[in-house]
């Protein structure tokens, strides 16, 4: 899940090809686990992330 949270927090990977990149089935899988370990959804973890870094 680190590698999913660093790629969401810098990258503009959708999130289907980074759980398949990671090696889950499914987008819904991997949204899933995502979910269960850091508390809060990819596309919620990812907006929230972006808001917080300062701008260039």
């Amino acid at each position: 899940m680190l590698v999913a949270q660093r790629e969401l927090r810098s990258g503009d990977t959708r999130i289907r090809s980074l759980a398949l990149e990671l090696g889950f089935s499914s987008e819904s899988a991997f949204s899933t686990a995502f979910k269960r370990s850091v508390g809060e959804s990819p596309l919620h973890y990812r907006s929230r992330v972006r808001t917080l870094q300062p701008a260039d």
